[in-house]
């Protein structure tokens, strides 16, 4: 089983002067720890227009940095909103990444979840799934034709251009969606994609019928790419301190801002005039008061095993729960709310040190398998 970080790369109030590069250098000096104690992953998510909760708005320029400051940690785009990115622009970017990390990259995709970016980038809700749909299926072609052209609803690359450079990745780095509504557990199985779940709030239980759809849905795929990503991750927010106590008394008023704010943030699409019917699973956010967000659902939490906020022993024994539940990969979010930076540290090095020899030694369903091109190429050049 893999192991690795994710961040959406938060700084919430009081903000001092220099909070912005603040974050993004302790950001740096985490990923550079994580890099040294061989974490297998680190991914930035793509936010825009989302004080507080997300300051990640230009991860490609970002991620290059970590590129040069790492040796090893595979470094996922996790995820490129496609919506509000030429296709042809996350090619040349993902490639460039890939060329400058010596074939570190792994691509992940989705369609935006609140109504401030859609609103900001002037996509409308119902267009988002089909501009993901359209994109997702271009770009691997990018990357294996040259020349290369295509006539989509949404973009148009004509006549035919040469798309470059290329991944260093043979035959492409490994592509991902985001997922949090069955039917995108569903979408991504067809197309042969991995699936990184962002499922706040769904109990573990559900989370594994998910999984277990996946997993039968894409024995028989489409694949977009060359590949056939197999893999499931899963995030898993926590703490990990040398005094459990004190590191749950640090995490608690953290992770359940985090929690407010993330049902704030999504139920801004349900709320909307016009609410697109593949937005309905949000449903269950929009009708939270985040003020009902308080200690008991942080006990909820711990119950279910959604965080990991204590010792190492209770790091392993959720990432099981993980494992079990159908996971190839964890990725721990540990920067939300105010967690101190050194606490962080600290809780990156023990993970390193007493977490991940326990978490490598697992073995997990999943894999990439390489495949030729979907004939679904031909009808695209039709």
């Amino acid at each position: 089983m893999k192991a690795g970080l994710i961040y959406e790369i938060e700084s919430i109030k009081p903000h001092g002067p220099d909070h912005e590069y603040r974050v993004y250098w302790e950001t740096m000096a985490q990923i550079e720890l994580a890099d040294r104690l061989g974490f297998d992953s680190v991914w930035t998510v793509e936010h825009h227009f989302l004080n507080e909760f997300s300051y990640c708005s230009a991860p490609e320029v970002f991620l290059a940095c970590v590129t040069q400051r790492t040796k090893q940690i595979r470094i996922g785009h996790g995820v490129v909103v496609l919506p509000f990115n030429h296709p042809v622009r996350v090619a040349e970017r993902i490639a460039v990444l890939d060329i400058m990390s010596n074939g570190r990259v792994e691509l992940g995709t989705g369609r935006a979840t609140t109504m401030d970016e859609m609103l900001g980038f002037g996509v409308p809700p119902e267009d988002t799934r089909p501009r993901w749909a359209e994109a997702v299926e271009a770009i691997p072609r990018m990357w294996r034709e040259d020349p290369f052209t295509m006539r989509g609803k949404y973009w148009t690359v004509e006549p035919p251009v040469s798309i470059i450079p290329k991944p260093i990745q043979k035959p492409h780095p490994p592509i991902w969606v985001a997922a949090t509504s069955p039917n995108t557990f569903m979408l991504a199985a067809e197309r042969g994609l991995g699936v990184l779940c962002f499922t706040l709030g769904v109990e573990l239980p559900e989370v594994a019928k998910r999984i277990q759809l996946y997993r039968e849905r894409i024995k028989n795929p489409a694949p977009v790419g060359q590949t056939i990503n197999n893999q499931v991750s899963m995030n898993i927010m926590g703490l990990i301190g040398d005094d459990a106590r004190e590191t749950e008394q640090i995490a608690r008023e953290a992770a359940l801002w985090y929690v407010r704010k993330g049902f704030e943030l999504v139920s801004t699409v349900t709320q909307a005039r016009q609410v697109d019917e593949s937005y309905r699973y949000l449903n269950t956010a929009s009708r939270f008061d985040p003020a009902q967000i308080t200690r008991d659902y942080y006990e909820f939490m711990k119950e279910g095993d959604l965080v990991a906020i204590g010792g190492p022993g209770e790091a392993i024994r959720v990432a099981r729960k993980y494992h079990e539940t159908g996971a190839d990969q964890v990725l721990f979010f540990l920067q939300y709310g105010a967690i101190p930076h050194e606490r962080i540290m600290r809780s990156i090095e023990l993970i390193g040190e007493r977490v991940l020899p326990e978490i490598h030694s697992w073995k997990t369903a999943g894999g990439i398998t390489n495949v030729e091109p979907a004939a679904r190429d031909a009808a695209a050049r039709a």
